[in-house]
């Protein structure tokens, strides 16, 4: 039920903050598959319980509030890419372990650049309310490196058909192909950014 008289939550602090969670799930993701200690990989699954946490926040706030900065349905869509880059992060640690398979380099520098996406994903985010043109800035470089993800998923692909054991081909196939899809919902998101700002 609206309040008339409560102060309005800051939505744009609360994207700000999931993304906190985004980019921490993903540097615990590299760390998992840089260094093979398991410890990241249980903490990638606990930070995507904390994102879902703050979405779930930010949900309750926007059923609550009667009035928001920008369209209630921009807001509630921008935080759902967010929590989905954050899901998919913990997705590729399940997978990797349901496959038995090691990570490899390719694997590694590709979640390298989904990492440099996620930060500035935050950066762009994070100057939204005020500082539009860095935030312009930063989703512009979100969608090149998305294009960047693309390139090295097609290459580490290719290098795939040098193993003899099809088994593994197809098991590091997926998650390459999940790793793509990742960085396809960034892009989707700073498409959806840069339309919200155009409307502020």
């Amino acid at each position: 039920m609206f309040n008339l008289f409560k102060k309005g939550a800051n939505f744009f602090d609360l994207l700000e903050n999931q993304c906190i969670s985004m980019v921490d799930g993903m540097q615990a993701l590299y760390d998992y598959v840089t260094t093979k200690d398991k410890k990241y990989a249980e903490m990638v699954a606990r930070i995507e319980d904390e994102g879902d946490s703050k979405r779930r926040i930010l949900i309750n706030e926007l059923n609550n509030t009667l009035i928001t900065p920008i369209a209630r349905n921009d807001i509630f869509n921008l935080s759902g890419k967010i929590d989905d880059i954050l899901d998919y992060a913990n997705t590729t640690v399940d997978e990797i372990k349901a496959f038995n398979i090691e990570p490899n380099e390719d694997m590694c520098s590709i979640i390298e650049i989904l990492l440099e996406m996620t930060k500035k994903i935050a950066k762009a985010i994070g100057n939204m309310e005020k500082h539009s043109e860095i935030s312009k800035i930063s989703a512009i470089e979100v969608k090149s490196l998305e294009n960047k993800v693309a390139a090295k998923c097609v290459e580490s692909l290719a290098r795939l058909f040098d193993i003899e054991d099809w088994h593994l081909v197809f098991k590091y196939r997926e998650i390459y192909r999940h790793l793509n899809t990742t960085s396809d919902i960034a892009d989707v998101a700073m498409d959806s950014l840069l339309d919200i700002i155009n409307t502020i």
